[in-house]
Order: C-alpha cells, then sequence, then structure tokens
C-alpha cells in the first residue's frame, strides 16, 4: 500500500540572507532618521524652555523691581551683578537678586529663594542704575542663560535677555526706618553684605550670598 506524501516548501539559505540582508538595509536607512528626528525634538524643547524661563524671569524681576521705593546698591551711574532694593515691607526689605549657583537668586529680608529652573543655567547678571535722581529711580537689567543637552554631541543653547524698568515714582517712603548703612561685597572676602532693620538696631543678616 503507498501513501500519499505530500512536499511542503521551505525557506532557502538564500532567501534568508537576502531576507537579513533587505533588513539591514531598511534599519541602516530608517534609524538615522528617527535619531535626526528625536535630536530635532529635543533641540526644539530646549530653545522652548529657555525662551520660556527667559520670559518668566524678565516678568518677575519687572514686577519686582517696579514695586520697589529706592535702588540702594548698585549707586546711580553704576553697575553690579547684586541688586538691592528698598521696600515698604518689612518682611520683604531689603529685596536683593543675584546669583547662586547658576541661578537666579532673590533674597527678601534674610530669606533666599531660586527663581530659575535648574534645567537652566544663569550667568552675565548685570544692573545698572540709569536713574536721574535718588526718587526717580531706573535700572537696565541684562542676563544670559542657557542649556546643554547630552546627545550624540553635546548641544547647548544661549540667549541674552535685556530690559529696562522704570519704578513707581514714591515721594514718601517707609522702608529702611532704622536707617541701615547701604549693602555691597565686602572687600576681599566676595561675600555680599546687608544689613536687616529690627528696630531700632541693624542686624546684619545670615544670609550667604557670594559677589561675582
Amino acid at each position: 500500500m503507498y501513501k500519499n506524501v505530500t512536499f511542503r516548501s521551505g525557506t532557502t539559505l538564500v532567501e534568508v540572507l537576502m531576507f537579513i540582508g533587505l533588513l539591514g538595509f531598511l534599519c541602516a536607512v530608517t534609524l538615522p532618521i528617527l535619531f535626526a528626528t528625536s535630536e530635532n525634538r529635543m533641540l526644539q524643547q530646549t530653545v522652548a524652555i529657555v525662551e520660556q524661563n527667559g520670559i518668566q524671569l524678565s516678568q518677575t524681576l519687572e514686577l519686582r523691581i517696579r514695586h520697589a521705593e529706592r535702588i540702594i546698591d548698585p549707586p546711580i551711574g553704576k553697575t553690579g551683578a547684586v541688586l538691592a532694593l528698598q521696600t515698604g515691607s518689612g518682611a520683604t526689605d531689603p529685596t536683593i537678586f543675584g546669583v547662586s549657583s547658576g541661578s537666579l537668586a532673590i533674597i527678601r529680608r534674610a530669606t533666599k529663594e531660586l527663581l530659575s529652573s535648574s534645567q537652566i543655567a544663569v550667568d552675565q547678571l548685570v544692573f545698572k542704575n540709569t536713574s536721574v535722581s535718588a526718587s526717580r529711580p531706573s535700572v537696565t537689567v541684562s542676563f544670559r542663560l542657557t542649556r546643554t543637552i547630552r546627545l550624540q554631541l553635546p548641544h547647548t543653547y544661549t540667549k541674552n535677555f535685556h530690559f529696562a524698568v522704570t519704578m513707581f515714582p514714591d515721594d514718601v517712603t517707609t522702608g529702611n526706618a532704622c536707617g541701615c548703612a547701604a549693602p555691597g561685597c565686602q572687600t576681599g572676602g566676595g561675600v555680599y553684605i546687608w544689613r536687616i532693620c529690627n528696630v531700632p538696631d541693624c542686624l546684619s543678616a545670615s544670609t550667604s550670598l557670594s559677589c561675582p
């Protein structure tokens, strides 16, 4: 008795090699496109982060400066990397801006807070006191934001921000009731020194801020 034998076509070695070769070609063409797309997306996100942070910091600085009473450092016509403002509230007098460990810091009386995101670095912070008189204060502000991302090669995006602020006129001031001395950098110490009013005494602030 004979049995029916069914023969099934198989895959030859040549066909397997052709498949592997085609798959390798597709990968070689597709992967660079995918990597390039991913890099472009990350670069766009980096630009957006720097731009958004720059706008937010500029608006925050402008708001705080505009509502202060006086600019106490730097003096009229001078520039500096730290801005000290006299305010009408004892809880925020003085208000000081400077760079701390690559971040923009604000100090209100003796409490320090970082304003900028940890995703960016802040440097080249410069304040110029453009006031025509002590009672008509104005200031220009400039700073640089930088963000670096690690791809196949490191990419860095940097942008400079610059703006001017004219403060609201305030002929009658209530800040610095103790008449504390103007703040400034300690000679040879690299430390910014200021005093806070605890009527009737002027006390040295314990918060640290380095002079650039």
